[in-house]
């Protein structure tokens, strides 16, 4: 056995355990671009498969790095060794990560690029120099995939945005008076802090905080590094009671979305939100729905009208300051599919490009249009 390797592989996975996933803000243009011509796909699944690509590549390394501590260990023992541990191990990450066992799609993605990378070094570890540039070059996709980050400045006026928020939570009523107020006490604080220059980074911060806030609280993580608010038991009473439409879960779709694209950008927000209303359609989950996409694409265009620039931030300030018309944020949506399995979703409305989806999908952006609070 090869000890330098097994501390490397060591750290390699305690950092898969702690680098967020899935990693939308980690597909970066070229290799979207390069997967659209390639594969002649939209930019929404190669946006989809750029991110679950990004992820094989770090739980591939596992049986690669598995395979070089063992390289001194002879074939017939070393192989069986590698192809069994090194899909265990990915799987172990994988459930550390989400804190959940993996769903079905998950597990066979981690299973696949273990055995896949456990082959690989297997394959090639008579050729350190092989092997080197095989780790270097997945070390690097892996880091370039996830150098993203939260400024300083976003961090500290999100914070105080969110401590703002919660010091009036006793004041805040249930339902979808609670999503209204909130959004004004949001706004109204980052108005104040605008001290009449750029309006941007306070819209940014208040979106950020009550993505936090009403979203989920591990929301920034897609960015390494965590919002602390520090009121944990406070945020979940709170989200818990307020809602978008009459629903709990429209409200987290939204602001979750609107704070994705704060943190990154408004395609690559709504790729999150397809990605995981697939998740949804596996056995296990709650089932596409069309409802909670409408959701996800209202806080995406609402992150994006209130931070496009000073002018626009500044409106939107005014327009909150003035009244909260639910209407004007998110359309009706109870009348749209919802709860379809996998199976229903291809064969119903032929899966993400299907005629049948994109009928759907045009009624939701007919509807989106309407909103006056969205532009």
């Amino acid at each position: 056995m090869s000890p330098a390797w097994g501390v490397f592989l060591l750290v390699w996975l305690v950092l898969l355990c702690v680098v967020p996933d899935p990693r939308p803000l980690g597909a970066r243009e070229w290799a979207v671009a390069g997967l659209q011509s390639v594969a002649g796909i939209s930019e929404p699944a190669a946006r989809v498969l750029a991110t679950i690509a990004l992820r094989a590549t770090g739980l591939g390394l596992i049986g690669v790095l598995f395979a070089l501590f063992l390289r001194r260990v002879p074939m017939k023992l070393a192989a069986p060794l590698v192809l069994v541990v090194a899909p265990l191990l990915a799987v172990a990450a994988l459930w550390i990560n989400y804190g959940y066992f993996p769903v079905s799609i998950q597990l066979q993605v981690g299973l696949a690029s273990a055995v896949f990378g456990a082959l690989a070094g297997l394959a090639l570890r008579r050729s350190l120099v092989a092997l080197a540039a095989l780790v270097i070059l997945g070390v690097g996709l892996f880091a370039w995939g996830t150098s993203t980050g939260v400024p300083d400045d976003l961090y500290e006026a999100a914070r105080a945005t969110g401590l703002h928020v919660l010091e009036h939570a006793d004041e805040v009523p249930d339902g979808d008076d609670g999503f209204a107020m909130l959004m004004q006490l949001a706004f109204t604080f980052a108005e104040d802090n605008s001290h009449g220059t750029d309006s941007v980074l306070p819209n940014r911060a208040a979106i950020l905080a009550l993505g936090v806030i009403l979203g989920e609280e591990r929301v920034a993580r897609v960015a390494r590094r965590q919002v602390n608010l520090e009121r944990t038991q406070e945020i979940s009473a709170l989200r818990s009671r307020v809602t978008l439409h009459g629903r709990n879960d429209l409200s987290r779709h939204f602001w979750v979305s609107a704070a994705l694209a704060v943190l990154s950008d408004e395609r690559r927000s709504m790729t999150v939100g397809i990605t995981k209303e697939l998740m949804d359609a596996t056995p296990g989950g709650s089932g596409f729905s069309f409802v909670d996409l409408v959701a996800d694409r209202a806080g995406t265009l609402f992150a994006e009208a209130a931070t496009v620039n000073a002018e626009y931030a500044r409106a939107m300030q005014l327009r909150i300051r003035d009244g909260v018309e639910i209407g004007d944020y998110c359309p009706a949506v109870l009348d749209l599919p919802e709860g379809l399995t996998l199976e229903e979703f291809q064969s119903d409305y032929g899966g993400l490009g299907g005629e049948g989806t994109r009928a759907v999908v045009e009624e939701i952006r007919r509807r989106l249009a309407t909103c006056e609070g969205l532009h």
